[in-house]
């Protein structure tokens, strides 16, 4: 799991209080694991790793805060209680946009070009609780198009329409749920890919996709091993990657 999944209660208990006096930051010996929060304006939010905009232009020029302190790799102290300004992993100075069809306490947004559509995102905790995160909670009758990436890059190597989207969904609906499945290292590392599902909304849906050279597979919860056949889809991403490593 990601960094910020590996959490204690107490770290998310301390990121969701209210302000209060800083007790030695700097001090206290213990190695902490945040989740990715800002405290800004009394909201606390936490990052949305499972979404992106549809369309970035939503999100507006209006300034609704700036991270005051990091404090990832500088708080030690598990007594530490978060306020107003402080972000886990953004640097200080990091200004946070209104995103249009959000109000402020719902959605924010900072500037990050090494994420699709060149924001990442921030929930407010009500919205973080209320909103569909998981595959299970795509709308799957309102796909209109599915945009698939080579994991870590911000441009799409295919966009799927019309057909191919429920071509696409099929296939991921069909596949095999196999609670104790070991991906096949053999030749190294699978190939990861990202998969972004919009619909009418303004958010889309990303989730991982991966490929160790005899299951495509991904996590809608339990692992889920899918035909072969998603691999048509794929065909562009081995050709760009073939490319790229012989660079």
């Amino acid at each position: 799991m990601r960094k910020w999944f590996l959490v204690s209660l107490a770290i998310i208990a301390l990121a969701a209080s209210g302000c209060s006096q800083v007790i030695n930051p700097i001090k206290g010996g213990a190695v902490l694991d945040w989740v990715d929060f800002i405290k800004l304006n009394g909201n606390s939010y936490r990052g949305l790793y499972s979404n992106v905009l549809k369309d970035p232009d939503d999100v507006t020029d209006q300034i609704v805060g700036e991270v005051q302190f990091k404090v990832a790799d500088v708080v030690s102290n598990p007594k530490y209680k978060t306020k107003d300004g402080d972000a886990a992993f953004l640097a200080k100075g990091t200004k946070l946009y209104q995103v249009e069809g959000f109000r402020p306490e719902e959605v924010i947004a900072a500037e990050d070009e090494s994420q699709i559509g060149g924001y990442r995102l921030y929930a407010g905790e009500e919205f973080f609780q209320t909103f569909g995160h998981h595959y299970k909670d795509v709308p799957k009758d309102r796909v209109e198009q599915i945009q698939l990436y080579v994991q870590g890059e911000i441009r799409p190597f295919r966009i799927l329409m019309d057909e191919e989207v429920s071509q696409f969904i099929s296939i991921l609906e069909n596949g095999e749920d196999k609670s104790d499945f070991t991906p096949d290292r053999t030749n190294g590392d699978p190939i990861y890919y990202k998969m972004v599902f919009f619909t009418d909304g303004p958010l889309g849906y990303a989730y991982n996709l991966n490929d160790d050279g005899k299951n495509v597979f991904f996590s809608p919860w339990y692992t889920r091993v899918v035909d072969d056949e998603i691999r048509k889809f794929l065909e562009p991403a081995d050709l760009h990657l073939e490319w790229r490593n012989n660079e």
